[in-house]
């Protein structure tokens, strides 16, 4: 009965949100009835399709609508689904039983009757309003309902929706991989008849200042989101990369992992960069030290077992030295011959442990080509040393780029010297070199771009920044007994620290719509833009007319952009001609009226979405729009809702660079502002119970316990300067995971052939 219950309230819930979504209704039920019908057929569908829409559909720019959206909509209608179509097959477990706890003491904690409002238009930027606090609700209540259906299938086939799962990542992770490339303009520059040299410059462009987005953000918000996502979907492709047998899916979990790796690279984040290499870390070594005990346990059966397991530690020991020593050359080698030093290192692996492994050819002829092989490698590199156009060869010494040469070769001959003892299959090979050759290429971007140099270097201006953040956000708090206790509420932050000033709305901007009027009324600030997307055509002209009051002039700066979420260095690229004038100032009780031409830039099949851009930057008072209108050259209105009759739908609001205003920029301190002492213990409680359910099964060093411990540590790692759980997309698949998506094995499960993954 609560499962019927439940079901027809996520129908009533999809109902209301598709037919008061302001556009794309048709196109929504369309897609939902459609989806349903797929999700009979193939039960595991949601998976794919809801971690799509997370990474890869965002309407909310072109409707305005971002408190109930698609993603939303879908999540209510696979849960109403399998509400109805699934019968309870197990015991619900210990994790759930916590995790409904948290939500059901999250709900009691940030409930605001404002909440019934939710399916209509935004009257104000809703991070000032209890709006905010059911953003973030419906991430964990997703959360619980998605892990309790993935629950319920895996008890069917464990292995099955293990597959599906790591499936599904490698989807999401190559769909992100595209989505950058697309935002940062380098599919525009792939698919012209510009020359390689511009297209591969292009690629790997790491001097850019852009902060990659995606388009998962949720209004101005983009980098935290992202970064949680990039930190979701890496324990998972790495896992996936572990979990298959087949070599061709290991090699696309392997290019799914690149995929997230190219973004994490883009968005130069310092604590992204970290906390990625904490998380692949982690998984690689459990499943590791997995592997290397199962692989002792069927050496006891043949000779000693004491024995076996030194040999085996002898083993990891050497080869965890061979390849320390590897990196560190190749990367020193990298600032002497550029990247034909990871290509050089990686021909000369795979051909030292294939010669190594290969037991039909003699020793003799063997160490004659691993010699030959070394001194092509001193070649090649001495070669790019002396003829590379960025290093000036006469100012570095000679002996540093033998070092990192000869530090590269010995590397080589213990790697050799191993492979001796152990037979490789040559996929393997193929699949260790081309790990070893990104993860050089990886290392070398990271470390040697200019723009995270240049980052590097304000780490202590950013670090006094950030703490002098946090202690305004612990200040602008209520610390009262009770919200120590039970915390201040989800989502509460940002109107408590702009109502004790430290937001400076009135520096940075802000707005609101007058229901009654139909009027915005916009405080001129630094960083508040006002946009809608429309079609623009290339190099046309357009004619916009502001109707306005205002009791003293104003700056605006208005123009048509080609852009995706947050911008930087595209801040003038793609905007036409922007039009920067002053507003005369009004009559009292009378409105004027400002005619702009404007003019759209080149179009193209890759090009950024074209927006119509409104920012009040200068002025002493507020401005109130009555109206604003573009007309092409046939004098057709482009613009919906011109007039703000229906609020705030189709207009969209940014904040580019002014962020603090909006998150707390701290995971420990978000759980300890919003939940309290006893949210924060419900929290501590999950985590441990589910390592207390790896444990009693046995499960400590399993796959699924890898890929959680490594989400946690890359998640709490990035912690420490960010919060991935302030985006309600990002915060659905953090508690998807917390909520015991990987806890261990289901009591009831029933008998299941495995799968040859």
């Amino acid at each position: 009965m609560f499962s019927s219950a439940f079901s027809i309230l996520l129908l009533i819930f999809v109902t209301a949100g598709v037919f008061t979504f302001p556009a794309y209704s048709i196109v929504l039920v369309v897609a939902i009835v459609s989806y349903i019908v797929a999700l009979w057929f193939m039960p595991f569908l949601w998976l794919y399709v809801l971690l799509f829409i997370t990474l890869a559909v965002n309407l909310a720019p072109w409707t305005g609508r971002y408190i109930v959206d698609e993603l939303d909509i879908f999540v209510a209608v696979t849960g109403a689904f399998f509400l109805f179509q699934l019968k309870p097959k197990y015991k619900v477990s210990k994790q759930f039983y916590i995790a409904t706890a948290l939500v059901v003491f999250c709900f009691a904690t940030s409930f605001d009757s404002s909440w019934f409002n939710v399916f209509s238009p935004a009257y104000a930027n809703f991070y000032v309003t209890p709006l905010n606090g059911f953003i973030i609700f419906k991430g964990l209540l997703w959360a619980l309902l998605l892990s309790w259906i993935f629950n319920q299938q895996r008890v069917e086939s464990e292995t099955k929706a293990y597959k599906h799962l790591f499936l599904a990542s490698i989807l999401g992770s190559l769909t992100l991989f595209v989505i950058i490339m697309w935002e940062k303009q380098v599919l525009v520059t792939l698919f012209t008849d510009t020359d390689i040299y511009t297209k591969v410059n292009t690629f790997f462009n790491l001097s850019s200042a852009y902060r990659t987005t995606g388009i998962i953000s949720g209004m101005h918000t983009g980098g935290e989101s992202i970064d949680g996502m990039y930190l979701f979907l890496l324990p998972l492709t790495v896992g996936a990369c572990f979990f298959f047998k087949r070599y061709w899916l290991r090699f696309i979990a392997l290019a799914a992992v690149v995929g997230v790796m190219y973004g994490v690279l883009m968005g130069f984040t310092r604590a992204t960069y970290g906390a990625s290499f904490i998380a692949i870390t982690v998984v690689c070594l459990m499943c590791f030290v997995q592997k290397f005990r199962e692989k002792a346990q069927l050496e006891r059966q043949t000779k000693d077992y004491t024995n076996a397991k030194s040999s085996l530690l002898i083993f990891a020991v050497g080869y965890a030295v061979a390849f320390s020593l590897l990196f560190y050359s190749v990367y020193t080698l990298h600032q002497y011959a550029g990247y034909y030093a990871e290509l050089s290192a990686g021909l000369i692996y795979a051909l030292y442990v294939y010669l190594g492994s290969n037991r039909k050819i003699p020793l003799f002829l063997k160490i004659i080509i691993v010699v030959v092989g070394g001194l092509l490698f001193f070649y090649v590199n001495i070669d790019s040393f002396e003829n590379s156009q960025w290093v000036d060869a006469e100012n570095i010494s000679s002996s540093s780029v033998y070092s990192a040469i000869g530090g590269c070769v010995v590397a080589f001959v213990f790697l050799f010297a191993l492979a001796l003892k152990r037979s490789v299959h040559i996929a393997r090979i193929g699949t260790e070199t081309i790990v070893l050759v990104l993860v050089s290429i990886l290392l070398a971007a990271a470390f040697s771009g200019a723009r995270i140099n240049i980052r590097a270097e304000t780490s202590t201006r950013d670090l006094e920044t950030r703490i002098s953040h946090w202690q305004s956000i612990i200040d602008s708090g209520n610390w009262s007994g009770a919200n120590i206790v039970f915390g201040h509420g989800l989502g509460s932050m940002p109107a408590n620290y702009a109502l004790s000033g430290a937001a400076e709305l009135d520096r940075i901007g802000t707005f609101a719509i007058d229901k009654d009027k139909s009027v915005l009324k916009v405080i001129p600030g630094s960083d508040l833009m006002l946009t809608q997307r429309f079609n623009a055509d290339s190099n046309d002209d357009y004619l916009l007319e502001i109707v306005y009051r205002a009791n003293e002039k104003i700056k605006v700066a208005v123009g048509i952009c080609r852009r995706n979420m947050i911008i930087f260095e595209f801040w003038a690229h793609g905007c036409g001609n922007i039009e920067r004038i002053y507003l005369p100032p009004s009559n009292e009780n009378e409105s004027n009226s400002q005619i702009f031409t404007l003019k759209a830039t080149k179009d193209s099949f890759f090009a950024l979405p074209a927006a119509l851009t409104l920012k009040a930057t200068v002025g002493d008072v507020p401005l109130e729009i009555d109206s604003i209108s573009l007309l092409n050259l046939n004098g057709r209105e482009l613009l919906s809702n011109a007039s703000f009759f229906e609020g705030g739908d189709f207009w969209f609001f940014y904040y580019d660079f002014e962020h603090l205003a909006w998150h707390i920029k701290n995971l420990y301190l978000s759980f300890a502002y919003q939940f309290g002492v006893v949210g924060c213990l419900l929290i501590l409680t999950l985590i441990a119970a589910t390592f207390i359910g790896f444990y009693k099964s046995e499960q400590l060093l399993s796959l699924p316990c890898a890929i959680f411990t490594a989400f946690l540590a890359g998640q709490f790692a990035f912690g420490i300067f960010g919060d991935p759980t302030d985006s309600a997309r990002t915060a659905m698949w953090f508690y998807f995971i917390m909520f015991g998506a990987l806890c261990s094995v289901p009591a009831k499960v029933s008998s299941e052939t495995k799968e040859d993954v």
